[in-house]
């Protein structure tokens, strides 16, 4: 009998094989959905999980520990989907590229407000573990290798790579950020989001590269 099996529950729990690991974090994931961050601890997470209430602290020691895994998981998960559009969507091109890159950007965020919330709260949990910032990390080398792409294919000078990627980042997180504060979306009721975000990631590779025809 592994360990996972001699701390779950019986019938009355929702968790009864598998991987107890990722039933936890959607369990986080559900608290937060609708309670908020401060509503997070690992006998309630344990709760939701159908799980015994060690089960959390066996995974991830505290809550702490659990928020940064949630984190962590946060960014590997933007990173597959990210990936997933620019399969779907087969840019020709680097600002093509980009375009793909920022709307799976927002549509994750927008997608999962409560895990890109946490994935960048300096609070919850420790920022210079190695885990944390080799996930975050991947997300920008990502980003600021896209750029390279629109530079090397002459689109943007040689010396704009770092100032393009925090541009390209505070673009698409902005717009992220807005969206999932409600104060967009209370202003403009009937605001279609993908719509805003497809005209939204179009106008950032414009302004960057104002030598690109509008792609239709």
């Amino acid at each position: 009998m592994t360990a996972d099996h001699e701390i779950l529950t019986k019938p009355e729990g929702r968790y009864h094989h598998g991987d107890l690991r990722t039933a936890l974090l959607r369990a986080t994931e559900t608290l937060i959905a609708e309670h908020g961050t401060g509503a997070v601890s690992l006998r309630e997470v344990a709760r939701i999980a159908g799980v015994s209430h060690g089960a959390p602290a066996h995974h991830f020691g505290n809550k702490d520990g659990l928020m940064l895994a949630f984190a962590q998981e946060g960014w590997d998960r933007m990173i597959e989907a990210i990936l997933n559009a620019v399969d779907a969507d087969r840019p020709g091109d680097g600002p093509a590229f980009l375009v793909s890159v920022g709307k799976a950007y927002v549509r994750f965020a927008i997608t999962n407000p409560g895990q890109f919330d946490v994935m960048f709260r300096r609070d919850l949990y420790d920022l210079k573990d190695t885990g944390y910032l080799g996930a975050g990390d991947s997300a920008w080398v990502f980003l600021e290798d896209t750029i390279q792409r629109c530079i090397d294919e002459g689109f943007a000078p040689r010396d704009a790579a770092q100032s393009f990627t925090i541009i390209a980042w505070s673009m698409v997180h902005g717009l992220a950020a807005l969206w999932n504060s409600g104060r967009v979306r209370s202003r403009f009721e009937k605001l279609d989001p993908d719509v805003l975000n497809e005209q939204m990631n179009e106008a950032l590779t414009t302004m960057m590269f104002p030598g690109r025809p509008v792609q239709k």
